[in-house]
């Protein structure tokens, strides 16, 4: 009876001190990197949007990453939890409500990984293509918060980080 006092003793020291040692750590949640399109025409019209006049259709998209292609809205899954980790799911179309408009997503890749020319190709259906290439740099700094660099190209030309707009 008395081990079992002493370990049930020991168990709550360990935890109680504990809470010092981990009190000035961060717990960071980093966000998986996903390449995402603006498609608009050139008259700014979302062709995105299935409800514009010369909307591209979704069935007639594709992207090609890694020798695999993979076809739009194929491989979505409605599953949910509150634990969020990098999900792959290929290319899908979508109404965001933070851009509000219609956008053309590929990924998720690992927010945590480095990623070195990594290569997209959209294809439109049409015959014509898109290639969208990045670099990310992620490491830990010595006080323990996260560095993050990375570079955006399409069709070559660098663009800025986040929505890159595509005029078709």
């Amino acid at each position: 009876m008395r081990v079992k006092y002493l370990f049930l003793g020991l168990m709550a020291l360990v935890l109680l001190s504990c809470d010092e040692i981990l009190n000035d750590r961060k717990i960071w949640d980093i966000s998986p990197v996903e390449v995402t399109l603006q498609v608009v025409d050139a008259n700014g019209v979302d062709i995105l949007n299935p409800d514009s006049k010369n909307s591209i259709p979704e069935n007639g998209l594709k992207a090609l990453y890694n020798g695999v292609e993979y076809k739009c809205n194929e491989n979505l899954s409605e599953v949910g939890t509150k634990a969020y980790l990098p999900h792959f799911y290929g290319l899908k179309v979508y109404k965001s409500s933070y851009y509000g408009t219609y956008i053309l997503q590929f990924g998720e890749f690992d927010g945590t990984n480095n990623y070195s020319n990594e290569e997209v190709i959209i294809s439109w259906g049409d015959g014509s293509y898109d290639k969208i290439r990045f670099n990310r740099k992620f490491r830990w700094k010595l006080n323990g918060d996260p560095s993050i660099s990375q570079e955006w190209f399409l069709n070559g030309t660098k663009v800025s980080d986040g929505l890159i707009k595509i005029v078709k």
